[in-house]
């Protein structure tokens, strides 16, 4: 099964201020209410959130994906942005990553108020390189510092 009988649809945006042109591609999808469980677990009241049950769906690809997509290096270990989640939350996540995988996190408060980002540390980059790098796509090697 497709996800969708159209074609991909080219799309010109155009920047006034810079005078310049910008093009991308656009596509629609289907969407399917067996997948509803998931939008629910996540957001609550419209806002995205860190669900008490987590972590079982914290896996080794978990991880990875949420490394490719919000990780990215600094010094000699990884800070993820979770930028926009209760500090509760991110506590969580911290507690799951020691938990199930020894993976040894501070919080970092940012300079935006309310804001924290989870950074794991340099002693934790060697477990976390030999739990994740299988699902790596090569192209997001930097963010493990390789």
């Amino acid at each position: 099964m497709d996800c969708s009988n159209l074609e991909p649809r080219m799309y010109t945006r155009t920047i006034k201020k810079e005078q310049k042109n910008y093009f991308g591609y656009e596509f629609n999808t289907f969407t399917f209410r067996s997948f509803n469980w998931l939008h629910e677990m996540f957001y609550k009241n419209g806002k995205k959130v860190i669900s008490p049950n987590i972590e079982k769906y914290i896996t080794p690809l978990a991880l990875a994906i949420f490394i490719m997509d919000d990780g990215g290096w600094t010094k000699s270990g990884v800070r993820i942005s979770t930028n926009n989640f209760k500090l509760e939350e991110v506590q969580l996540l911290a507690e799951i990553f020691k938990r199930k995988y020894n993976l040894d996190c501070t919080i970092q408060k940012i300079e935006t108020i309310g804001q924290y980002s989870l950074y794991i540390k340099s002693s934790s980059m060697p477990s976390l390189r030999n739990l994740i790098l299988p699902y790596l796509h090569p192209s997001m090697y930097y963010k493990l510092g390789l």
